[in-house]
């Protein structure tokens, strides 16, 4: 759920309410996938309930999504087709929002641009540092990731709870 506050403490009020008018909920069941290697992809994910594999097109597994998590936003900013599956292990819930929303809305509300690639970045700053904490240097990555966590301030502090209000307004909305 953390990782969802990446985004959602960077967007606005306007922004979450244009999630919630332009977006629609999705329920994907056991076994399907809900994104698959080489195969084009329209549409970004937040995912409200759930839990997807991500797994390599071999079929080994590489991660683990669930709630509070995003898919498909790297599709959507390289232009590129996903080079992974994403497999649904339980019943998940997602909100969808195609590409062509994304890109009408930084037309309409230029700032939103600015807002939507920043949070895209610390999102994938997170998921990245995720990753790495998992190679072989583990324990000094969780030790500075722990220590960097207590330094957060209050403004930080400020913009994970706004997000996680946020966060629960589109679950609210969806449910």
């Amino acid at each position: 759920m953390r990782k969802v506050l990446h985004i959602l403490g960077d967007f606005n009020d306007e922004d979450i309410e244009w999630i919630i008018d332009i977006g629609f909920k999705k329920t994907i069941h056991p076994q399907e996938f809900l994104i698959q290697a080489n195969h084009k992809l329209n549409e970004i994910y937040f995912v409200l309930a759930g839990k997807v594999d991500i797994e390599l097109p071999d079929g080994s597994l590489f991660g683990k999504i669930k709630s509070g998590e995003i898919l498909g936003e790297m599709s959507f900013i390289e232009d590129e087709r996903p080079i992974v599956n994403a497999k649904v292990i339980e019943k998940t819930d997602v909100i969808s929002i195609t590409h062509e929303s994304i890109i009408d809305r930084f037309e309409v509300a230029p700032d939103f641009e600015g807002r939507f690639y920043k949070a895209m970045s610390l999102y994938l700053s997170s998921r990245l540092r995720s990753v790495a904490s998992k190679t072989s240097y583990k324990n000094s990555v969780t030790k500075f990731g722990k220590e960097f966590e207590q330094d957060m301030n209050n403004a930080t502090l400020e913009r994970i709870q706004i997000a996680g209000e946020r966060f629960n307004r589109l679950l609210h909305h969806f449910q």
